[in-house]
């Protein structure tokens, strides 16, 4: 039975899981006092809350979350947890710019839509240009521009129609007039 203060920890973990669009684990062993709390503040202007987490709480609060498809083998070794809770890709970013720039940090894994993710899938995800809000925009232009050049071929050749009858009709209003 855990104590009330590993109970109240996994109970926030819980809540910060669920709530987490994205959680990328990293390992800091060896990093000093300083370049941790460089860390924090780099992770604290992307909008991303870093803890360091002990693995039985992290790995019981994943279970309550039901991410069944999360792999055990993730909660290992010292770990620290980056919890996102907007964009995906600008925090793969800023954990992925913050491993590569420091000697020490390691990327170890993340936990997105309830499954895990390799280190490499997370330093693919961060390689995306622009983010999520920017893929989405190309997506909606990607399907629209298809869709209004046909709605332009489809609806043509009645315009035209329309047209010829408008022609008409005022060709005939003149021809009435001038009688």
């Amino acid at each position: 039975m855990p104590t009330e203060a590993k109970a109240k920890k996994i109970d926030e973990l819980t809540e910060k899981l669920g709530r987490a669009t994205i959680a990328i684990l990293v390992q800091t062993q060896g990093l000093s006092v300083k370049d941790m709390n460089d860390l924090r503040q780099k992770m604290r202007t992307a909008k991303i809350e870093f803890h360091v987490a002990k693995n039985t709480l992290l790995r019981i609060a994943s279970e309550r979350n039901n991410m069944a498809n999360v792999d055990k083998a993730i909660f290992n070794g010292q770990t620290a947890v980056a919890f996102s809770y907007d964009d995906e890709v600008a925090a793969a970013k800023a954990v992925a710019d913050y491993v590569n720039t420091s000697k020490v940090v390691v990327l170890k894994s993340a936990i997105l839509g309830g499954r895990s993710l390799s280190a490499e899938q997370v330093e693919n995800i961060s390689k995306i240009k622009g983010g999520k809000d920017q893929s989405k925009a190309e997506l909606v232009g990607t399907v629209q521009g298809p869709l209004a050049q046909t709605y332009g071929l489809l609806s043509a050749p009645l315009r035209d129609l329309v047209y010829i009858f408008q022609a008409r009709a005022e060709q005939l209003n003149s021809g009435a007039t001038a009688e």
